[in-house]
């Protein structure tokens, strides 16, 4: 695999003049840092870049640096611990997908050794500091079931002993050895889902650390005693019929979340027992041992959600360690800018965005870079061990970049990859370096073309070269400032695909749309999935995508209602709120083969839309395009009256001609019948272009493509796509000039 010498990242996406930043660094030998204003979309041909003056700017050593990652349970024990346990358990009530996704994972770890481990998905007691196993099941647990998993050490030997919740679907393990162990102790921290837990280091919003082989599956009570239970205690307990406290533990914790809880926090079940530290982001409000599938809202039924759910790849901060930390020129722009990292070996130019302070004078256009979805893709990697011919017939060529982190759990996953028992990652940082949110990144899916980032950049040299003015927001800002932060733009312009979106995004967008405000979409499978914000500083998002929508993995039973929110996560359509109604248009079909032009409708001839095509002498109005050849491809969006298009709005052109690699959006599909097909067959698998007017005088302007941005530079930005998104802005800013 290639490898990345020099790999960066900074403790935000977005700041604003004059904030400090803080740039994170991992490479072998010294690196010179330097600031640049990114404009040119490629990094091979940077003619519109602009160099600026930055007083942090000079060569600093560097070091290659560890990564906070896989999560676990970092606590004390109670009182009631003490050095010379002359007996002493370990347990919890443990569930995987994949029990043996590891060679060794510790589920309940001493800080004096012994710990209660799963070794090729067999229950075992081992003490990791001298290397030995002291005792190991025959057989591997059931994957999918609910086990009691205990481990027992004393003078008379040790035991493991694996009670199923559900006897009909679980297995009963019990191994035992006569080697005896003596005095335990457990005055130490313990580790929960691994082992030798360390560098735990709270920041704000979330706890980062590092620890030893981990356990990726649910933990639900895990608990340390300074005594053996007798089987008929650990029975009544498997059965729910004991509570864990007449075992008189000297440790345990309880995993029930409750909405408005503190995501990082173990309740600790010992009187005196201090509360335990939840460390790099495993998920809460997962179903237990006790769900029954009555309640689907862990805020009406806690106590049958009261599991965490450990991945050995969750990562919500990497931990490195800053280089440099120094603010940024008072006189910057809004814009997006680079800070560039390099030595001999390579280089990074990490991408952030400089958004306007709220008293700024702003310019009338603004474009806000969807950084939400940007995080959702972030390092995905679904060209490995996927069968591409399926899915497009465009050349499949995966950049060096995204090669270089397979199998590397350093750089986190992405929201369309499993963690290694098969669940759906349900949590994406800012806080690591994102190697496909990169200026000149390369779509392995789109024939290589810009996606995401990428493609925005297409936008953003476009409106220099039109010598259109903009500012730069991300929708971090609109998430969190809401509608009086747009109110003073004229035109407020999209990314190319804010598929990625919460609550508060749409509030503030309809707000000031229907305030009088002109939006421009231009992009495709937008406002599609319900997005929460667990940690603004370091930002975490959250996703919990149900069991429907198109989708790599989905929700288990139950665990569809955000830990971040409190409300249902899955599709804004299925929470009455598509985006046809926002934009008119929402998300129809996908597909990566050739991208199409679109065709006018006969209401484009109508003079009172003149002004839209003027200037646009092409019919088709698009066939051409960095994004597969066309101006309608990859994601495209239609309009839909029963979703909440409204009446008065006009499709002015639309799509047609895609071919059967483009297939209609899942959930739309409520039978699969044979020779449905695709474009070829199904006539709703098009793009719309759409314009509306709202009573309060707002403008909308809906494109329904991720491909239309990468038609703008066509022909030096001369061509039909860029003079009708120029007069849409250009009539947006002057309609609004006094604003």
């Amino acid at each position: 695999m290639p490898s990345l010498p020099v790999r960066a990242y900074t403790d935000r996406l977005s700041y604003e003049r004059g904030d400090q930043v803080s740039v994170h660094v991992s490479a072998a030998d010294p690196v010179d840092v330097r600031l640049v204003r990114l404009i040119s979309a490629s990094a091979d041909e940077p003619s519109l870049d602009r160099p600026v003056g930055w007083q942090a700017a000079a060569r600093y050593d560097a070091s290659l640096a560890p990564t906070c990652v896989g999560s676990f349970l970092h606590g004390d024990p109670g009182p009631a611990a003490t050095a010379s346990h002359t007996r002493a358990t370990l347990g919890a009530f443990v569930y995987s997908g994949d029990v043996g996704s590891a060679p060794v994972q510790s589920l309940v770890s001493l800080a004096s050794g012994p710990a209660l481990q799963l070794r090729d998905g067999r229950p075992g007691l081992a003490d990791p500091g001298s290397g030995d196993v002291l005792v190991t099941a025959a057989e591997r647990l059931v994957d999918h079931q609910w086990h009691l998993v205990v481990g027992m050490l004393g003078p008379d030997g040790v035991r493991v002993l694996a009670l199923p919740v559900d006897p009909l679907r679980g297995v009963r393990l019990d191994a035992a050895a006569s080697t005896p162990v003596g005095p335990v102790d457990l005055t130490g921290p313990v580790t929960v889902a691994a082992h030798r837990g360390r560098a735990v280091e709270p920041v704000e919003g979330a706890t980062r650390g590092q620890a030893d082989d981990h356990f990726t599956g649910k933990v639900e009570l895990p608990f340390v005693l300074g005594s053996h239970p007798d089987d008929a205690q650990l029975e009544a307990l498997a059965r729910a019929e004991a509570n864990v406290r007449a075992l008189e533990p000297v440790a345990a914790w309880d995993l029930a979340f409750s909405y408005g809880d503190d995501p990082t926090v173990a309740r600790a079940v010992v009187p005196g027992q201090p509360d335990g530290t939840l460390v790099n982001g495993p998920a809460r409000a997962v179903t237990g041992r006790t769900f029954t599938g009555r309640c689907l809202d862990f805020t009406l039924a806690t106590d049958q959600y009261a599991a965490a759910h450990f991945h050995a790849t969750d990562l919500v901060d990497a931990g490195w360690p800053v280089l440099i930390t120094a603010p940024l020129p008072e006189e910057l722009e809004s814009g997006v800018y680079g800070i560039v990292v390099e030595n001999a070996d390579g280089s990074d130019v990490v991408p952030i965005s400089v958004v306007p302070r709220s008293s700024d004078e702003r310019r009338k256009v603004a474009v806000v870079l969807p950084t939400f979805t940007y995080l959702a893709y972030a390092n995905e990697a679904l060209f490995n061990g996927l069968d591409t011919s399926a899915m497009t017939d465009q050349e499949v060529v995966v950049a060096p970049e995204s090669l270089a982190h397979i199998g590397d759990h350093s750089f986190g996953l992405s929201m369309y990859d499993h963690h290694p028992d098969g669940s759906g990652v349900m949590l994406s940082a800012a806080r690591r370096q994102i190697v496909n949110m990169r200026r000149g990144y390369r779509m392995w899916v789109v024939g290589g073309a810009g996606r995401a980032f990428s493609s925005d950049m297409y936008l953003i040299e476009w409106l220099a070269r039109r010598g259109i003015e903009a500012d730069v927001l991300t929708d971090h800002e609109v998430h969190q400032r809401g509608a009086d932060y747009l109110r003073p733009y004229a035109a407020v312009v999209s990314g190319s695909h804010p598929e990625y979106t919460s609550e508060e995004m749409l509030d503030a967008l309809t707000a000031y749309r229907d305030g009088g405000g002109g939006l421009l979409y231009l992009g495709g499978n937008g406002w599609y999935w319900v997005t929460g914000v667990l940690s603004d500083d370091p930002l975490v998002i959250e996703i919990r995508r149900g069991q429907a929508g198109v989708r790599c993995w989905e929700s288990l039973p139950g665990e569809v209602t955000l830990m971040s929110t409190g409300l249902p996560g899955g599709l804004w359509r299925h929470r009455g709120r598509a985006p046809q109604a926002l934009a008119g248009v929402g998300f129809a079909a996908q597909g990566w083969g050739h991208s199409e032009p679109y065709f006018r409708t006969e209401a484009a001839a109508d003079p009172e839309h003149a002004w839209i095509f003027e200037g646009v002498d092409e019919e088709p109005i698009g066939a051409y395009g960095l994004v597969m050849d066309g101006a309608a491809g990859d994601e495209i969006d239609r309009a839909d009256a029963a979703l909440g298009t409204p009446r008065h709005a006009v499709v002015l052109a639309t799509s047609r001609g895609h071919s059967n690699f483009y297939q209609r959006a899942i959930e739309e599909i409520p039978m699969n019948l044979p020779k449905h097909g695709g474009g070829e067959q199904d006539p709703e698998v098009h793009a719309d272009i759409v314009y509306f007017a709202t009573p309060g005088g707002g403008e909308v302007f809906s494109t329904g493509s991720i491909a239309w941005t990468g038609s703008l530079l066509q022909a030096d930005t001369e061509n039909g796509v860029s003079r009708m998104t120029e007069n849409v802005i250009r009539a947006f800013v002057t309609r609004r000039r006094d604003r």
